[in-house]
């Protein structure tokens, strides 16, 4: 671990023809397909197979899409095993080490739990009611309206699982009564649509929620162009969810950058939803030439002329909120840091990348050295992304001595800068390292408010993103008037699509439930964090934030802890709860989790 002070045009071309059947908003015909497409071209055959099922799909009943919702539970359920194993080769992970259970809460586990609260939905369609909601539409003493989306009670046991977890979905401000009663109501899509889904290089779960959330949320067909990494992972994916392929909904194809930028200029794709970098945005929205961009911005003229959404990272901060904490919150809290900064090796957009702290709070050394501490026990992880090993020597400034490497590919340092004056260290500051890096950034106020509304102002203003943020808070000051009304004051103003309390955001992307994505405030000339939200499972709108609240301590320890010793086996056992949710399966997570606080 490293450790340390640190001051530091696309046209018309000749190719095949294809006649475009009227779609109730005017006949689109004779547009050409794309440039390079031949007939047994894979991106060409999958996107026409596609087409021929946009409107059946469209218009399928809600029986018959839970009839495949039954099926792909099942056939997940039958993939899971091999799911885990190929996305632990891909990322060198190996078959005894804990970190296994990563790829299963990450993978299997999210595809599960989407499928469980999709099966909900369309129960609820069928008897034309909306999905059942935690808890009622509340207007807080701030005037906005918040819609309870967590815990959910039935069927997946949240209570159990997340205890003294609560999540809400704050809506967008000025509106009215009516307009926030029907922004709990899902709009039912009316029009045939081809999605291109550009998976995810880091996280299996991703295009999984991603391409169920297309298909069974908004009623579009999907093709997934795979990552080239998790390339491998294709034929169990293709197992996985089998039933949407015989049904026509689905298509997998692999490829590079260019397969992916000929997909979003094809003519039968309709829409495009991004994981990935500001650059790819950038190219798919503007172009990839550097020339072409600036003229094409400057003359807003985008290369894309169809609707995109898009996840693209953040410089994720963690505030601590100055008071008194226990030495075991304190060491919770540590734990949640850390395994913030080492899940999946870094390569996460919600790894945390800043710490802000107040420079005058009397436990912030101790604080630092726990989890440094922890940081020290872990074992290094494979850097499996590709271009780590660069982005890692130019966020640290330091050359990799190559002493500690596996497979050829290095074992990059938990690394965590202490004492970092951001004015002095832009570069951690303005981009995403995509890397094990973080760096503490304690900051000068008067008092512990002031340092919350200084450390909001740092978050919005000084860092990169508005994907995610997090909060960590002390009781005594969430119960002082003051304290209550300077935390609601700053979740209200941080620029972020979620705002997180006591508990690392990764969590919200996994509940599924929460709307998930860069605040809304992103546009197509600075998208920041990404533009519109996914997941969203109960289909809101108007959506501003999300915003997650845990407790500071969880116990048992929870399975996303780094380092923990019997974190798969309790991952297992999670998975087993949403295939099939029953009390006995919920008495087998509970027990293990319980039995993991004696060995």
């Amino acid at each position: 671990m490293i450790t340390r002070t640190h001051t530091p045009t696309t046209g018309q071309t000749q190719g095949e023809k294809t006649r475009w059947l009227d779609r109730a908003v005017g006949s689109r015909v004779g547009r050409s397909a794309d440039k390079a497409a031949a007939p047994h071209d894979e991106l060409h055959v999958a996107l026409s197979d596609l087409y021929s099922s946009q409107t059946r799909w469209l218009f399928s009943s809600p029986l018959d899409r839970i009839e495949l919702v039954e099926r792909c539970i099942a056939t997940v359920a039958e993939s899971a095993r091999n799911w885990v194993d190929v996305a632990c080769e891909i990322k060198h992970i190996p078959t005894n080490s804990q970190c296994r259970a990563e790829e299963i809460v990450a993978g299997p586990v999210v595809a599960m739990r989407y499928l469980r609260l999709m099966l909900r939905n369309l129960k609820a369609l069928d008897k034309c009611v909306p999905p059942p909601l935690p808890g009622r539409l509340v207007q807080a003493d701030n005037g906005r309206w918040q819609v309870p989306v967590m815990p959910v009670m039935r069927d997946l046991f949240d209570p159990v699982c997340f205890m003294n977890f609560q999540a809400s979905v704050w809506l967008k401000s000025g509106i009215c009564n009516e307009e926030a009663e029907a922004a709990t109501h899902p709009v039912q899509q009316r029009m045939p649509t081809t999605s291109l889904v550009l998976g995810a290089g880091n996280v299996t779960g991703i295009f999984a929620a991603d391409v169920l959330g297309k298909i069974f949320q908004e009623q579009h067909v999907a093709l997934v162009k795979m990552h080239p990494l998790m390339d491998p992972l294709r034929p169990v994916i293709e197992q996985a969810f089998s039933p949407l392929l015989e049904a026509g909904c689905l298509r997998i194809i692999s490829g590079d950058a260019t397969v992916g930028a000929r997909a979003t200029q094809h003519d039968l794709v309709d829409a495009v939803h991004i994981t990935g970098s500001v650059a790819a945005h950038e190219a798919i929205i503007w172009g990839a030439d550097p020339a072409e961009r600036a003229r094409r911005k400057q003359a807003d003229e985008p290369l894309l002329d169809k609707p995109i959404t898009s996840e693209l990272g953040n410089v994720s901060p963690w505030i601590i909120v100055p008071g008194h904490y226990s030495s075991m919150q304190l060491q919770a809290q540590a734990e949640n840091v850390a395994a913030s900064i080492t899940n999946n090796a870094g390569f996460n957009c919600v790894s945390t990348r800043a710490l802000i702290t107040w420079k005058h709070w009397p436990q912030r050394e101790e604080f630092l050295s726990r989890l440094q501490a922890i940081l020290s026990k872990l074992p290094r992880r494979v850097a499996y992304y590709p271009g780590a090993l660069e982005r890692f020597e130019r966020f640290t400034g330091c050359e990799f001595d190559g002493d500690e490497s596996r497979d050829g590919l290095p074992e990059l340092p938990w690394t965590l800068f202490r004492d970092v004056t951001p004015t002095e260290s832009p570069l951690l500051c303005c981009e995403e390292s995509f890397v094990p890096v973080c760096a503490e950034m304690p900051l000068d106020a008067a008092d512990e408010f002031d340092f919350v509304g200084k450390a909001t102002d740092f978050a919005n203003d000084g860092l990169w993103g508005t994907l995610c943020a997090t909060l960590t808070v002390p009781s005594a000051f969430r119960s002082s008037q003051r304290g209550r009304a300077e935390l609601n004051a700053a979740i209200e103003r941080l620029r972020y699509g979620t705002v997180c309390i006591n508990q690392w955001p990764g969590i919200a992307f996994a509940l599924l439930t929460l709307p998930w994505g860069g605040h809304p405030s992103g546009s197509i000339f600075d998208p920041q964090s990404g533009l519109g939200f996914v997941h969203n499972t109960f289909g809101l709108r108007a959506v501003e934030k999300t915003v997650l609240d845990g407790p500071l301590m969880v116990v048992p320890k929870p399975i996303w802890t780094a380092g923990h010793r019997h974190a798969e086996p309790i991952a297992w056992n999670l998975f087993n709860l949403y295939h099939q949710p029953t009390l006995r399966h919920v008495a087998e997570l509970s027990y293990s989790a319980l039995v993991s606080l004696f060995k």
